[in-house]
């Protein structure tokens, strides 16, 4: 008698586990891609800052600035991230050149926007990257 009392129970068990679990699955999806994605953001600006460092400036370009450096870096993140599905323009990850402990260095401090792929929990909406790279041919900062 007491195992045909029984019968539906699981099924119970079951469709009260199933939102938490779901929930976990989707969190799980979200900050998977959110890494993922960290990840590609900081690889495009590392390889791009260390590309327009080993630029050489423009004989135009007055003392301490780089053109070359800043156009080039811009263009390359740009580039980079659309390849892996990431939209920015050229103005939102300008660098800029600055005196950092008596040296020249190409500095940067992009906000890129984060869109979550299901949106189910709460993730962060943007990536904020910091990157500095020393200029060897600039002089004049």
């Amino acid at each position: 008698r007491s195992r045909n009392g029984r019968k539906g129970s699981q099924a119970i068990e079951f469709a009260l586990t199933l939102p938490i679990l779901t929930m976990l699955l989707l969190g799980l999806v979200d900050y998977g891609w959110y890494f993922l994605r960290q990840s590609m953001v900081v690889n495009a600006v590392r390889e791009s800052m260390r590309l327009g460092s080993l630029q050489s400036p423009d004989s135009a370009d007055p003392a301490g600035d780089c053109t070359d450096c800043k156009s080039l870096t811009a263009a390359q993140i740009v580039s980079t991230l659309a390849d892996v599905g990431i939209t920015v323009s050229e103005a939102e990850v300008t660098p800029s050149i600055e005196n950092v402990a008596g040296t020249c260095a190409l500095t940067l401090s992009p906000i890129i926007e984060f869109e979550p792929l299901a949106g189910f929990v709460a993730t962060p909406d943007r990536f904020d990257v910091n990157a500095i790279a020393f200029l060897p041919n600039v002089t004049g900062c």
